[in-house]
């Protein structure tokens, strides 16, 4: 809708800060195609702010690349979209790859830690039982009669397009939305009875869209974490400093801990609500897009600690995301949904294939192997049914993306 806005302006300028967050595959191409159409076809200038570049390698004519306020470079996609480059964008080491067909080039960044090896399943930890599930919103069922086991002590993604239903299933898990028909356990237990301080304490979820009481400043959100193991003989304590403590640490946040929520960027925020997740120190972790609004560097420390939580303490997973690629690279399980069912469930290279794109996500797409972890590679290349954009009509228009 707010780009149907700024469209409806018919400026021979458009400036778009991060079009496409939230979005899923198809609506990406989508809006990337229309800039590209409104470029090429009709001689606008665009400028956008994108975080994933590989969408800005594959859109832009020129990237401008920035860091810490100043501009780092600025080129073709083939003049930033390099290792050494991309190095000192992101501070993590990065693979560039071509594709076999086309040679468009696309960056694979590498995880900071590496997987653990000789990791089991944590036979102690309670999963989800999805059984027959009808869920919603004012009576108006959005999952249709779902199933699905959410294994204890590993790390799944659910995926699919936007509005299938993939925030109400980890709601319903959550206890936000009381569930039509159908029952969700954790263990053995029924999660929509006893008491809500007690689940607190089991599990933590991070929804999309929360927003802080006005006032807070970052350490004040992340103690909020510590409520659920409070009571009124036992108030603040060192141990629940200490969590708080650790949950900044790990999410980076040492030098924001005092700073006004309200002065934050999206990125910085978004940390906040994740260290707020983790101060609550429950086994099981559910997390509703959580890389949403953070640079490729905090997506990367996002699930090299969501994955270290899993492998190294035994906490259950299970998160959003959109990146395809991402997910296939940190799950264990990938759900895939789309109009409120379940389509796929399994291990990211038996369900992340070009058949389920084209069938749920209806992009048509290369899938490839990431030589350093074996795992797929989406390479998107059209919406099913829609033409690619012809050649430039005007050689003065040009189409700019900044990332940082």
């Amino acid at each position: 809708a707010w780009i149907a806005m700024t469209l409806a302006q018919e400026t021979p300028i458009l400036l778009l800060d991060e079009p496409t967050t939230y979005l899923d595959l198809a609506h990406q191409l989508e809006v990337t195609e229309l800039v590209r159409r409104l470029n090429r076809d009709e001689g606008r200038t665009v400028v956008m702010v994108l975080h994933d570049i590989n969408e800005a390698a594959r859109t832009s004519d020129r990237i401008i690349a920035m860091k810490d306020g100043r501009i780092l470079a600025e080129g073709t996609p083939a003049e930033i979209v390099v290792p050494e480059l991309l190095h000192d964008l992101y501070g993590i080491a990065c693979d560039v790859h071509a594709h076999p067909a086309s040679g468009e080039l696309y960056c694979m960044p590498r995880s900071g830690r590496p997987a653990a090896t000789g990791w089991r399943p944590c036979a102690n930890c309670p999963g989800f039982g999805v059984k027959r599930v009808c869920s919603g919103y004012g009576g108006t069922a959005v999952l249709k009669d779902v199933s699905v086991e959410l294994p204890a002590g590993q790390l799944t993604v659910i995926v699919g397009p936007n509005a299938c239903g993939k925030s109400t299933l980890l709601r319903t898990c959550g206890r936000l939305l009381d569930p039509m028909s159908g029952e969700v356990t954790l263990g053995d237990d029924p999660i929509h009875r006893g008491s809500h301080r007690a689940l607190a304490r089991k599990l933590a979820l991070l929804a999309q869209g929360a927003i802080a009481p006005p006032g807070f400043v970052v350490e004040d959100l992340i103690a909020l974490g510590r409520l659920p193991h409070q009571h009124f003989l036992h108030r603040w304590r060192k141990e629940d400093e200490t969590t708080v403590v650790a949950a900044i640490g790990r999410t980076n946040l040492a030098n924001l801990r005092f700073r006004d929520l309200e002065t934050l960027s999206g990125g910085q925020r978004q940390r906040a609500w994740i260290a707020l997740a983790l101060a609550q120190d429950t086994p099981v972790l559910l997390l509703d897009e959580p890389a949403t609004f953070l640079d490729l560097a905090a997506q990367i420390a996002l699930l090299d600690l969501a994955r270290g939580l899993n492998r190294r303490e035994g906490r259950g997973i299970v998160m959003i995301l959109h990146d395809l690629n991402l997910a296939a690279r940190y799950a264990d399980q990938i759900v895939m949904m789309k109009a409120g069912e379940i389509v796929a469930v399994g291990p990211p290279a038996e369900v992340i294939t070009r058949d389920a794109l084209r069938q749920v996500f209806e992009v048509e797409a290369d899938i490839l192997t990431d030589p350093r972890t074996g795992t797929p590679v989406v390479v998107p290349l059209r919406v099913i049914g829609q033409l690619l954009g012809p050649e430039p009509a005007c050689e003065t228009a040009s189409l700019a993306v900044a990332t940082a």
